[in-house]
């Protein structure tokens, strides 16, 4: 947090203002949270037999679990991104997973990322190869400058880098503005110097550092290159940030109560487990001589085995067995319900999580369009498909790809009512309702063109059928 209150100072007297507030702290929290390793709560002291110790408090890492799951409502591999012509959807593929960018598998994570985080950006730009390249970039390291309402269009993006080669670490801060005012993107960048790693130090001339770096770039363009997610949610943490909140920002209490009973459920198996009390003597080590005069050590009892527990006073008596009752049940059932509480509130509804004892389980069965899960997916996809409309047009643009359109087809296979879906559809078509181009693209997920291309072939298959059987043929006059 001071690194960030340290920036704004800095940037304020060249009349910059950054919006940092407690947002930054927030944020931190979040990632411990997301992380699964919370220091003031996972870790904690307890006095055992009279003795102060440090304890662990095992997780079921609910935060991660929560940030998947929402992401891959978002956004799967079936997801699918078409332009106008076949030849310019291949070219924006070839840019999008090419090796550098790997979208399919890095736009997953980052919106996982950034659900957690509370903001995400993405960054386009061409590198010195002139590759068109996608940053994609974590709420932690944005800052906004300017805004209107929520929408960012004024923001820098900060990265840091060490160097310990000499006496003193020197911390090195590159900041970059990203600005888009009246159809003009405006990217400077700036590289800043300290020995102290909370502070941003002194300026440094940028191209000194990075001499194939242009230090100021100004772009005519319809969309600026920069897109920013956030999740869906009014920010009732600090309200005059234009920066998003977590997903799990209200939810904190609940993945508190969830560990403490895991925890405590562990516990309950490891101090209720079976034990059997006998005479401490019976657990000494003895030594005994064989027939043939060798001596070997003798142990009545395996003194690794945690079972046995020495007692004193347990001379002359029976080895005594102690097995307790365990809980399990009740810690299950409780667990269960702040599962509920939790999906409920993070907008997936009851019952998206069980814990037995076999663990953790997601509901696995495709849901329906008046499921709560699938209202929150529905709630996301205009913000999703806005980000993804942006970013393919500057690609297009960088690219020189020329398209018309841009489709955004999402995966619907989780949805279970889509076999009733195209029941319905098909009923229409037969009522002359809709077409039947229409009907392929929305209830077979068709792009026009395919769509078209399918018709086409039915057509073709269909008059091959009628000439093979001589429905075609031409009647002679008698």
């Amino acid at each position: 947090m001071e690194l960030y209150n340290n920036i704004a100072k800095t940037l304020s007297k060249k009349g910059i203002s950054l919006i940092v507030g407690d947002i930054y702290e927030y944020q931190e929290m979040w990632k411990e949270f997301y992380g699964g390793s919370v220091s003031d709560f996972h870790f904690y002291n307890a006095v055992v037999n009279g003795q102060e110790v440090q304890m662990e408090r095992l997780t079921m890492n609910m935060p991660k679990k929560i940030c998947e799951d929402v992401s891959k409502l978002l956004w799967t591999e079936k997801t699918r991104i078409e332009l106008s012509s076949q030849n310019a959807t291949k070219r924006l593929w070839e840019v999008l997973d090419s090796k550098e960018n790997s979208f399919t598998v890095n736009f997953p994570i980052f919106l996982e990322k950034a659900l957690a985080i509370g903001t995400g950006a993405l960054i386009e730009y061409k590198n010195s190869d002139g590759k068109t390249i996608i940053d994609y970039i974590t709420g932690d390291l944005i800052i906004p400058y300017k805004y209107t309402n929520s929408y960012i269009n004024g923001l820098i993006t900060i990265s840091r880098f060490v160097d310990d080669t000499k006496k003193k670490t020197v911390y090195y801060t590159h900041i970059t503005y990203h600005e888009y005012e009246h159809g003009i993107y405006r990217k400077y960048n700036e590289l800043y110097k300290s020995t102290n790693e909370l502070q941003l130090g002194k300026e440094e001339e940028f191209n000194t550092m990075f001499p194939d770096v242009e230090q100021l770039e100004e772009i005519e363009t319809s969309v600026p290159r920069f897109q920013v997610f956030k999740p869906n949610l009014a920010n009732n943490l600090y309200l005059e940030s234009p920066m998003g909140i977590s997903i799990l920002a209200n939810s904190i209490d609940r993945f508190k109560s969830i560990d403490m009973k895991y925890d405590s459920f562990y516990r309950e198996f490891k101090l209720g487990k079976k034990r059997i009390l006998v005479d401490p003597t019976a657990m000494k080590e003895t030594m005994k001589t064989e027939v043939d005069g060798t001596v070997r050590l003798v142990q009545y009892f395996d003194s690794n085995d945690e079972a046995f527990i020495g007692i004193n006073g347990m001379e002359g008596q029976p080895v005594k067995e102690v097995d307790l009752s365990i809980r399990a049940q009740e810690h299950i059932d409780s667990i269960n319900a702040d599962l509920n509480w939790l999906s409920s509130n993070i907008g997936l509804g009851n019952n998206f999580y069980k814990f037995d004892n076999a663990g953790l389980r997601t509901a696995t069965e495709v849901m329906s369009e008046n499921a709560d899960a699938f209202r929150t997916k529905v709630h996301y996809d205009i913000i999703v498909n806005d980000v993804i409309e942006d970013l393919v047009k500057v690609i297009c643009e960088m690219e020189g790809i020329s398209t018309k359109k841009i489709t955004i087809i999402p995966d619907d296979s989780i949805i279970e009512d889509k076999n009733t879906e195209q029941i319905r559809a098909l009923q229409e078509v037969g009522q002359g309702l809709i077409s039947k181009k229409t009907y392929l693209m929305q209830a077979k997920g068709m792009s026009e063109q395919e769509a078209e291309a399918e018709l086409e072939n039915i057509q073709a298959e269909k008059m091959s059928n009628q000439e093979a059987f001589g429905f075609n043929t031409a009647i002679s006059e008698e």
